[in-house]
């Protein structure tokens, strides 16, 4: 089914095929394919969508990745930190059979749906239609799991990708999850639902360094229970279009969230990180920062909004978003938004677009930096205010790498 108002593209004719020729489908996908054909892609006439067009985006043909073999995978920076490693390669969920975990549990199971209400979101409809299989877990009541979990989006092929994470960290329980998205899909749906049941821990850490023509949609939904906490620190490059949604729902009291991200976009990329926190109970606290650099005619998109609901009293939120142009042809979108019915509650954001500073500049060249060193090192300032709140060393130090060889590229 395709969307009534607009001529089938290449792409839409593939996605259709792909539907059809499936040998079984559920209800819940069948479903879900009808709603997706009712709205269509996203683009810049939807609110929301006006500087992340993927109807524009994905005009061009995109054949399917089912006969892409798996090649040799190369080592990921996060090696040195030998978490357990589980590959999603072209879609297909490579987890190992012999490495566990104790408190852990794993496997590839059922594609499934948010819990959360999305149904006017054509791309998680989308992405519900056309998993075939997702990668699920769980991590047992009380346990600590103290080596990281790293699950690797690996796209080896041109095409269209759809992969799932459907995860619960059970009361009580602690758990870092790295992921990771490489490689050069023409387009890649990934969503991850993730439960944090009252006093558990995660932090999540993504770092998506695809190639510059990509196109991805990242979508986390998550669930921050009575006393939970949940830290998520994201770095991106962009791509060709490349839009990062974090969706956190506090249902109970006292849940805390931290989310964080930093964008460095060159050339022609796009990056969009969107956000949105929905405050059901009292005393919920959520932080968000963002920051941005972009050169060039680099692209940088930051939406967030905090929403609270009347029963939420004593909530806590504060949003900051940052971003730092580097050339005339840079551009950066911005657009905090509250939405607040609560009377006791303390939510501010903040929102600023600047250029490198000239007197800073030239206070570190009277110092002996070439101009080049000079602004260097105060991207690396400006971006580092995101990874130096990273907890982890380890994961620290690969953040920083990242952003120290994307410094040297603009060179």
């Amino acid at each position: 089914m395709t969307n009534a108002s607009a001529r089938p593209t290449p792409f839409a004719k593939a996605i259709e095929t792909d539907y059809r020729n499936r040998s079984a489908t559920n209800a819940m996908q069948s479903a879900a394919y009808d709603r997706y054909g009712r709205l269509g892609l996203p683009n810049r006439r939807v609110e929301g969508w006006k500087w992340s067009d993927f109807s524009a985006a994905l005009r061009g043909d995109a054949p399917a990745n089912d006969a892409a073999p798996v090649e040799t995978i190369p080592p990921s920076p996060f090696a040195t930190l030998e978490p357990l490693e589980i590959q999603i390669v072209d879609g297909r969920v490579l987890a190992p059979d012999a490495a566990r975990l104790e408190g852990f549990e794993f496997g590839v199971i059922e594609p499934g749906a948010p819990d959360q209400d999305f149904d006017n979101h054509s791309l998680v409809a989308l992405n519900i239609a056309l998993t075939r299989r997702a990668f699920g877990f769980r991590v047992a009541g009380g346990a600590i799991i103290d080596r990281a979990v790293h699950i690797r989006h690996i796209n080896k092929r041109p095409g269209y990708v759809f992969s799932q994470i459907l995860g619960r960290a059970e009361e009580g329980s602690r758990v870092t999850i790295i992921e990771t998205f490489e490689g050069c899909a023409t387009f890649h749906s990934a969503m991850h639902h993730l439960s944090v049941y009252k006093g558990a821990e995660v932090s999540r850490y993504v770092l998506h360094d695809a190639d510059a023509d990509a196109v991805t949609h990242g979508f986390f939904g998550g669930m921050v229970g009575e006393d939970a906490r949940f830290r998520q620190t994201s770095l991106s490059t962009g791509g060709r279009l490349c839009r990062h949604e974090t969706h956190l729902l506090y249902p109970a009291a006292i849940g805390f969230s931290d989310v964080a991200g930093a964008a460095l976009v060159a050339g022609d990329r796009h990056s969009d990180f969107t956000t949105q926190v929905r405050f059901r109970a009292p005393g919920g606290e959520a932080r968000q920062l963002h920051k941005g650099v972009a050169s060039k005619k680099g692209r940088n998109v930051f939406q967030g909004k905090f929403h609270v609901e009347r029963a939420a009293q004593k909530t806590d939120a504060k949003m900051t978003a940052n971003a730092l142009l580097l050339s005339d042809g840079a551009e950066a979108n911005h657009k905090p938004e509250l939405e607040i019915y609560a009377d006791d509650v303390e939510c501010a954001h903040g929102s600023t677009v600047g250029a490198l500073d000239d007197d800073a500049l030239f206070y570190l060249r009277q110092r002996g930096l070439s101009e080049g060193e000079a602004r260097a090192l105060l991207i690396e300032a400006f971006a580092g205010e995101v990874i130096d709140g990273i907890d982890d060393a380890g994961v620290r130090d690969v953040f920083a790498a990242r952003v120290a060889a994307w410094l040297e590229e603009q060179q």
